[in-house]
Protein backbone atom coordinates (compact mmCIF):
# COMPACT_ATOMS: atom_id res chain seq x y z
CA UNK A 1 0.00 0.00 0.00
CA UNK A 2 1.31 3.47 -0.89
CA UNK A 3 1.76 5.28 2.42
CA UNK A 4 1.25 8.63 0.70
CA UNK A 5 -2.41 7.72 0.25
CA UNK A 6 -3.22 7.05 3.91
CA UNK A 7 -4.49 10.53 4.78
CA UNK A 8 -8.13 10.68 3.74
CA UNK A 9 -8.00 7.02 2.80
CA UNK A 10 -11.39 5.28 2.44
CA UNK A 11 -10.89 1.59 3.30
CA UNK A 12 -13.31 -1.15 2.31
CA UNK A 13 -14.77 -3.02 5.27
CA UNK A 14 -15.69 -6.70 5.15
CA UNK A 15 -18.16 -7.26 8.02
CA UNK A 16 -19.13 -10.75 9.17
CA UNK A 17 -21.53 -11.60 11.97
CA UNK A 18 -20.44 -14.76 13.78
CA UNK A 19 -20.87 -16.78 16.95
CA UNK A 20 -18.17 -16.20 19.60
CA UNK A 21 -16.78 -19.72 19.10
CA UNK A 22 -15.99 -18.97 15.44
CA UNK A 23 -15.35 -15.21 15.48
CA UNK A 24 -11.74 -15.43 16.61
CA UNK A 25 -10.89 -18.12 14.08
CA UNK A 26 -12.36 -15.89 11.35
CA UNK A 27 -10.27 -12.97 12.60
CA UNK A 28 -7.14 -15.16 12.59
CA UNK A 29 -7.83 -16.17 9.00
CA UNK A 30 -8.44 -12.64 7.77
CA UNK A 31 -5.29 -11.40 9.45
CA UNK A 32 -2.84 -14.18 8.67
CA UNK A 33 -3.72 -15.82 5.35
CA UNK A 34 -1.21 -14.62 2.77
CA UNK A 35 -3.87 -14.31 0.08
CA UNK A 36 -6.22 -12.07 2.00
CA UNK A 37 -4.32 -10.34 4.81
CA UNK A 38 -6.38 -7.38 5.91
CA UNK A 39 -4.92 -3.97 6.68
CA UNK A 40 -6.45 -4.46 10.11
CA UNK A 41 -8.89 -6.84 11.80
CA UNK A 42 -11.19 -5.98 14.70
CA UNK A 43 -13.87 -7.84 16.68
CA UNK A 44 -16.89 -6.08 18.20
CA UNK A 45 -19.84 -7.20 20.31
CA UNK A 46 -23.06 -7.51 18.32
CA UNK A 47 -26.70 -8.02 19.35
CA UNK A 48 -28.21 -11.39 20.32
CA UNK A 49 -24.97 -12.97 21.47
CA UNK A 50 -23.15 -12.51 18.15
CA UNK A 51 -19.83 -10.83 17.40
CA UNK A 52 -18.91 -8.67 14.42
CA UNK A 53 -15.61 -9.45 12.70
CA UNK A 54 -14.38 -6.59 10.53
CA UNK A 55 -11.46 -6.65 8.12
CA UNK A 56 -10.32 -3.47 6.36
CA UNK A 57 -8.94 -3.55 2.82
CA UNK A 58 -7.39 -1.08 0.42
CA UNK A 59 -9.75 -2.01 -2.42
CA UNK A 60 -13.21 -3.46 -2.91
CA UNK A 61 -11.69 -6.25 -5.00
CA UNK A 62 -9.43 -7.34 -2.12
CA UNK A 63 -12.36 -7.34 0.30
CA UNK A 64 -14.46 -9.36 -2.14
CA UNK A 65 -11.65 -11.87 -2.69
CA UNK A 66 -11.27 -12.37 1.06
CA UNK A 67 -15.03 -12.79 1.41
CA UNK A 68 -15.11 -15.43 -1.30
CA UNK A 69 -12.07 -17.27 0.05
CA UNK A 70 -13.70 -17.67 3.47
CA UNK A 71 -16.42 -19.87 1.91
CA UNK A 72 -18.94 -18.85 4.55
CA UNK A 73 -21.97 -21.03 5.05
CA UNK A 74 -25.23 -19.91 3.49
CA UNK A 75 -27.09 -17.46 5.66
CA UNK A 76 -24.02 -16.05 7.44
CA UNK A 77 -24.68 -12.30 7.70
CA UNK A 78 -21.89 -10.46 5.91
CA UNK A 79 -21.30 -7.51 3.63
CA UNK A 80 -18.76 -5.12 2.11
CA UNK A 81 -18.98 -1.32 2.45
CA UNK A 82 -16.64 1.60 1.92
CA UNK A 83 -15.99 3.63 5.06
CA UNK A 84 -15.97 7.45 5.16
CA UNK A 85 -12.82 9.40 4.30
CA UNK A 86 -10.75 10.22 7.38
CA UNK A 87 -7.17 10.78 8.32
CA UNK A 88 -7.08 7.21 9.66
CA UNK A 89 -3.48 7.28 10.83
CA UNK A 90 -3.78 10.55 12.76
CA UNK A 91 -7.07 9.45 14.27
CA UNK A 92 -5.59 6.14 15.37
CA UNK A 93 -2.44 7.73 16.78
CA UNK A 94 -4.43 10.27 18.75
CA UNK A 95 -6.28 7.45 20.49
CA UNK A 96 -3.15 5.47 21.38
CA UNK A 97 -1.84 6.28 24.82
CA UNK A 98 1.76 5.37 25.67
CA UNK A 99 2.27 1.84 26.96
CA UNK A 100 4.69 0.90 29.75
CA UNK A 101 5.74 -2.74 29.81
CA UNK A 102 8.49 -3.46 32.29
CA UNK A 103 11.37 -1.11 31.55
CA UNK A 104 10.01 -0.29 28.09
CA UNK A 105 7.82 2.68 27.13
CA UNK A 106 6.18 2.57 23.69
CA UNK A 107 4.93 5.89 22.39
CA UNK A 108 3.91 7.71 19.23
CA UNK A 109 5.06 11.06 17.86
CA UNK A 110 2.21 12.81 19.68
CA UNK A 111 3.68 11.77 23.06
CA UNK A 112 7.38 12.23 22.27
CA UNK A 113 7.63 15.21 24.63
CA UNK A 114 6.21 13.37 27.64
CA UNK A 115 8.52 10.33 27.84
CA UNK A 116 9.74 9.70 31.42
CA UNK A 117 13.48 9.69 32.10
CA UNK A 118 13.63 6.26 33.75
CA UNK A 119 12.41 4.13 30.83
CA UNK A 120 13.69 2.72 27.56
CA UNK A 121 11.63 4.59 24.99
CA UNK A 122 10.49 2.95 21.75
CA UNK A 123 9.05 5.37 19.20
CA UNK A 124 6.45 3.70 16.98
CA UNK A 125 3.58 5.38 15.14
CA UNK A 126 0.40 3.64 14.00
CA UNK A 127 0.80 2.44 10.44
CA UNK A 128 0.60 -0.50 8.08
CA UNK A 129 2.15 -3.18 10.29
CA UNK A 130 0.78 -4.98 13.33
CA UNK A 131 2.60 -4.66 16.63
CA UNK A 132 2.80 -1.07 17.87
CA UNK A 133 3.08 -2.21 21.50
CA UNK A 134 -0.48 -1.11 22.28
CA UNK A 135 -1.81 -4.64 21.84
CA UNK A 136 -1.75 -7.13 24.72
CA UNK A 137 0.41 -9.52 22.68
CA UNK A 138 3.30 -7.13 22.03
CA UNK A 139 3.11 -5.64 25.52
CA UNK A 140 3.21 -9.17 26.95
CA UNK A 141 6.40 -9.94 25.03
CA UNK A 142 8.02 -6.71 26.24
CA UNK A 143 7.09 -7.50 29.84
CA UNK A 144 8.62 -10.99 29.64
CA UNK A 145 11.76 -9.67 27.94
CA UNK A 146 12.13 -6.98 30.59
CA UNK A 147 11.90 -9.63 33.33
CA UNK A 148 14.57 -11.74 31.60
CA UNK A 149 16.87 -8.71 31.50
CA UNK A 150 16.22 -8.13 35.20
CA UNK A 151 17.31 -11.74 35.79
CA UNK A 152 20.60 -11.15 34.02
CA UNK A 153 19.75 -13.01 30.81
CA UNK A 154 21.82 -11.56 27.95
CA UNK A 155 21.06 -13.28 24.63
CA UNK A 156 23.71 -12.78 21.95
CA UNK A 157 21.68 -13.91 18.94
CA UNK A 158 18.05 -12.73 18.72
CA UNK A 159 15.27 -13.39 16.20
CA UNK A 160 12.03 -11.39 15.97
CA UNK A 161 9.89 -13.79 13.92
CA UNK A 162 6.85 -12.10 12.39
CA UNK A 163 8.25 -8.74 13.47
CA UNK A 164 5.35 -6.51 12.35
CA UNK A 165 6.43 -2.96 13.21
CA UNK A 166 9.74 -4.19 14.66
CA UNK A 167 9.03 -3.21 18.28
CA UNK A 168 10.56 -6.34 19.82
CA UNK A 169 13.70 -6.25 17.68
CA UNK A 170 14.12 -2.57 18.57
CA UNK A 171 13.68 -3.38 22.28
CA UNK A 172 16.49 -5.93 21.94
CA UNK A 173 18.72 -3.48 20.06
CA UNK A 174 18.27 -0.85 22.79
CA UNK A 175 19.23 -3.22 25.62
CA UNK A 176 21.68 -5.78 24.18
CA UNK A 177 24.92 -4.15 23.13
CA UNK A 178 26.64 -5.95 20.28
CA UNK A 179 23.98 -8.63 19.82
CA UNK A 180 23.15 -10.12 16.43
CA UNK A 181 19.47 -9.21 15.91
CA UNK A 182 17.38 -10.44 12.97
CA UNK A 183 13.78 -9.38 12.21
CA UNK A 184 11.64 -11.21 9.64
CA UNK A 185 8.08 -10.98 8.39
CA UNK A 186 6.11 -12.49 5.52
CA UNK A 187 4.71 -9.03 4.67
CA UNK A 188 6.99 -6.64 2.75
CA UNK A 189 5.06 -3.69 4.23
CA UNK A 190 6.04 -4.87 7.72
CA UNK A 191 9.71 -4.90 6.79
CA UNK A 192 9.37 -1.43 5.28
CA UNK A 193 7.79 -0.18 8.52
CA UNK A 194 10.42 -1.98 10.61
CA UNK A 195 13.20 -0.28 8.66
CA UNK A 196 11.50 3.09 9.20
CA UNK A 197 11.17 2.43 12.94
CA UNK A 198 14.81 1.36 13.15
CA UNK A 199 15.67 4.85 11.92
CA UNK A 200 13.20 6.55 14.26
CA UNK A 201 14.80 4.79 17.22
CA UNK A 202 18.42 5.37 16.19
CA UNK A 203 19.38 1.70 16.05
CA UNK A 204 20.57 1.62 12.45
CA UNK A 205 23.05 -1.15 11.75
CA UNK A 206 21.96 -3.17 14.79
CA UNK A 207 19.02 -5.04 13.21
CA UNK A 208 18.92 -7.00 9.95
CA UNK A 209 15.36 -7.11 8.55
CA UNK A 210 14.23 -9.57 5.88
CA UNK A 211 11.03 -10.64 4.14
CA UNK A 212 10.63 -14.33 4.97
CA UNK A 213 7.85 -16.91 5.07
CA UNK A 214 8.46 -18.64 8.37
CA UNK A 215 11.92 -20.19 8.23
CA UNK A 216 12.03 -20.42 4.44
CA UNK A 217 14.78 -17.86 4.05
CA UNK A 218 18.52 -18.01 3.47
CA UNK A 219 18.83 -15.46 6.27
CA UNK A 220 17.67 -18.12 8.76
CA UNK A 221 18.94 -21.34 7.20
CA UNK A 222 20.97 -23.38 9.69
CA UNK A 223 20.96 -20.62 12.31
CA UNK A 224 20.17 -20.91 16.01
CA UNK A 225 19.24 -18.09 18.35
CA UNK A 226 19.54 -17.53 22.10
CA UNK A 227 16.19 -15.71 22.11
CA UNK A 228 13.30 -15.93 19.66
CA UNK A 229 10.31 -13.61 19.80
CA UNK A 230 7.38 -15.27 18.01
CA UNK A 231 4.40 -12.93 18.29
CA UNK A 232 2.12 -14.38 15.63
CA UNK A 233 -1.13 -16.29 16.29
CA UNK A 234 -1.88 -19.68 17.83
CA UNK A 235 -2.39 -21.60 14.56
CA UNK A 236 0.76 -20.41 12.78
CA UNK A 237 2.77 -20.81 15.99
CA UNK A 238 1.81 -24.45 16.32
CA UNK A 239 2.51 -25.13 12.64
CA UNK A 240 5.99 -23.64 13.11
CA UNK A 241 6.71 -25.33 16.45
CA UNK A 242 9.35 -27.78 15.19
CA UNK A 243 11.10 -25.07 13.15
CA UNK A 244 11.10 -22.67 16.11
CA UNK A 245 12.51 -25.30 18.46
CA UNK A 246 15.13 -26.27 15.88
CA UNK A 247 16.22 -22.64 15.58
CA UNK A 248 16.53 -22.25 19.35
CA UNK A 249 20.04 -22.73 20.73
CA UNK A 250 20.53 -25.09 23.69
CA UNK A 251 19.45 -23.30 26.87
CA UNK A 252 17.87 -20.64 24.64
CA UNK A 253 14.52 -19.02 25.27
CA UNK A 254 11.41 -18.44 23.18
CA UNK A 255 8.75 -15.82 23.90
CA UNK A 256 5.49 -16.93 22.27
CA UNK A 257 2.54 -14.57 21.89
CA UNK A 258 -0.51 -13.76 19.79
CA UNK A 259 -2.36 -16.47 21.73
CA UNK A 260 -5.95 -16.05 22.83
CA UNK A 261 -6.42 -17.19 26.42
CA UNK A 262 -8.59 -20.12 25.37
CA UNK A 263 -5.86 -21.42 23.04
CA UNK A 264 -2.98 -21.11 25.50
CA UNK A 265 -3.23 -24.69 26.74
CA UNK A 266 -3.08 -26.11 23.21
CA UNK A 267 -0.04 -24.00 22.29
CA UNK A 268 1.68 -24.94 25.56
CA UNK A 269 1.11 -28.65 24.92
CA UNK A 270 2.36 -28.31 21.33
CA UNK A 271 5.65 -26.69 22.30
CA UNK A 272 6.20 -29.01 25.24
CA UNK A 273 5.77 -31.95 22.87
CA UNK A 274 8.31 -30.28 20.55
CA UNK A 275 10.87 -30.21 23.35
CA UNK A 276 10.56 -26.95 25.29
CA UNK A 277 9.75 -26.25 28.91
CA UNK A 278 6.87 -23.75 28.84
CA UNK A 279 5.75 -21.25 31.48
CA UNK A 280 2.41 -19.48 30.82
CA UNK A 281 2.43 -15.81 31.81
CA UNK A 282 -0.43 -13.63 33.12
CA UNK A 283 -3.10 -12.76 30.57
CA UNK A 284 -3.21 -9.25 29.09
CA UNK A 285 -6.46 -8.08 27.49
CA UNK A 286 -7.53 -11.65 26.74
CA UNK A 287 -4.18 -12.71 25.29
CA UNK A 288 -1.64 -15.07 26.86
CA UNK A 289 2.09 -14.97 26.29
CA UNK A 290 4.34 -17.93 27.00
CA UNK A 291 7.98 -18.12 28.05
CA UNK A 292 9.66 -21.32 26.86
CA UNK A 293 13.19 -22.65 27.27
CA UNK A 294 15.16 -25.34 25.48
CA UNK A 295 17.10 -27.84 27.62
CA UNK A 296 20.83 -27.15 27.84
Amino acid sequence: MDTTKIDGFRPWALDIQARPDTAFDLADTLGMDGHMSALSVAIFDAPNGFMLVQGLYESQAEAAAAHQALKLSDGTPSGITQLPAKDWVSETQAGLAPVKAGRFYVHGSHDADTVPNDVIAIHVDAGLAFGTGHHGTTAGCLQIFSTLLDQGVVPVKVLDLGCGAGVLAIAAAKTLNGSDIVATDIDPDAIMVTDQNIGLNNVEGEISAYVADGFESSALAGRQFDLIFANILAGPLMSLADDIVGATAPDGRVILSGILDEKAAAVTACFEAAGLKVQPQPSLEGWTSLLAQKPA
